[in-house]
């Protein structure tokens, strides 16, 4: 598998993966940025609303907190599935892989 890799940081706080702070990631943060999109579909919240700015949301994400609004999600399907998707970057699944997963099918 190859791997590439951006050299520039572009997007909103609330939806980039950890490593793209660090300016060194591959495709992997688009099933992270997936997956707070899907959060914020089911809760009709934004991911990191607790958050006053975008550095309070930084510190949370490489920290590794999750957003207050996961709580909402009574399904536990539901969250089992966004909570895939926001792993470590060498856990998630591929875009191909989701496809095959029994909430998206």
């Amino acid at each position: 598998m190859s791997t590439s890799y951006a050299d520039s940081v572009l997007g909103t706080p609330e939806f980039m993966a950890p490593e793209m702070y660090e300016e060194s990631y591959g495709t992997s943060v688009d099933i992270y940025s997936f997956g707070m999109s899907v959060l914020e579909m089911v809760t009709l919240q934004t991911p990191y609303k607790e958050c006053m700015n975008a550095a309070q949301v930084y510190k949370k994400v490489i920290s590794g907190k999750k957003p207050a609004c996961l709580e909402l999600i009574a399904n536990e399907e539901v969250k089992a599935f966004i909570l895939e998707c926001l792993q470590d970057q060498s856990e998630r699944p591929t875009a191909t892989e989701l496809l095959q997963h029994k909430y998206v099918i």
